[in-house]
């Protein structure tokens, strides 16, 4: 099964980016999109469908997806949306399409990055337009740390059901928006002692969270099966480009960014994305 893995694409900010012609797309047969398509999700979903309407895609909402709106009905308008099409919208929820079970969510951090949860909490909630721009409690409330951190955990907990389960000779893709590994420069406390980070680095925490755990197999415990890691873990969020082996999965990420800012204009922020880059599986 060959993956045509994007995320990041931020259309709303993007002047004249389209995903190619079809003529000139790559060969796939699975469309994954890890987050931060288009503010509200249902608008991705259309972008989406019209643009690919005879290959399966899979959808996990990124953070700009909920801006605007309240992050639980933009999920629901997206599945209504979606009903009936080829788009499956993974919202701490699975499909299987062939030998391949792809799990999804958004999978907000557990701001642990660094071991200082509070202090990254508290510069997030200061300092990220997430904790402004989102509602939710039906649009009721603010969307602020403690918010994300449930999220968090909820997802973690999916995906790790989903690892448990037998699948024989299937493979398991998980699909994420944001990170579930650290950065290479970033200063994990456990090789800094007593290391004071600045904000803007501790703000990595409400990007990435190590998960790293989840990818090498872990025996039964407390009642529950044999922990057996996904496959493929696919992610967005960080802007940047990854593909790597840790333990027993590969973890990719192929994240346009925001721009390009004029048509004319073929810079965005990760140089190294590739709008054809498919992975076989």
């Amino acid at each position: 099964m060959r993956l045509w893995i994007l995320s990041d694409l931020h259309v709303e900010l993007t002047r004249g980016w389209d995903l190619a012609p079809p003529a000139e797309r790559p060969r796939f047969d699975v469309l994954v999109v890890a987050g931060d398509l288009i503010p509200r999700a249902e608008r991705g979903v259309r972008w989406l469908l019209e643009r690919v309407p005879d290959k399966p895609i899979i959808y996990v909402m990124g953070n700009h997806e909920s801006y605007g709106t309240d992050e639980v009905r933009t999920v629901e308008k997206a599945m209504e949306a979606a009903d009936g099409t080829s788009l499956f919208v993974l919202h701490n929820r699975w499909i299987r399409l062939g030998h391949v079970t792809f799990a999804g969510a958004t999978l907000w951090t557990d701001f642990e990055l660094f071991g200082d949860q509070h202090r990254a909490m508290r510069v997030a909630g200061e300092r990220m337009n997430d904790f402004r721009k989102i509602r939710t409690a039906r649009y009721q409330l603010r969307f602020r740390p403690p918010h994300a951190l449930a999220r968090h955990r909820e997802s973690r907990a999916f995906l790790e059901d989903e690892m448990r389960k037998s699948r024989g000779d299937g493979m398991l893709v998980v699909v994420t928006h944001h990170a579930p590994m650290p950065g290479r420069g970033d200063r994990l406390a456990p090789h800094y002692p007593g290391v004071r980070l600045s904000d803007e680095e501790i703000l990595t925490a409400a990007y990435r969270s190590d998960l790293t755990e989840l990818m090498w197999p872990a025996p039964i415990a407390d009642g529950k099966n044999a922990l057996w890691p996904a496959d493929v873990w696919i992610f967005g969020h960080t802007h940047e480009s990854e593909d790597t082996i840790i333990g027993h999965t590969r973890v990719v990420s192929n994240a346009k960014g925001y721009g390009p800012w004029l048509p004319e204009c073929r810079s965005w922020d990760n140089r190294s994305f590739d709008p054809n880059f498919v992975i076989e599986i």
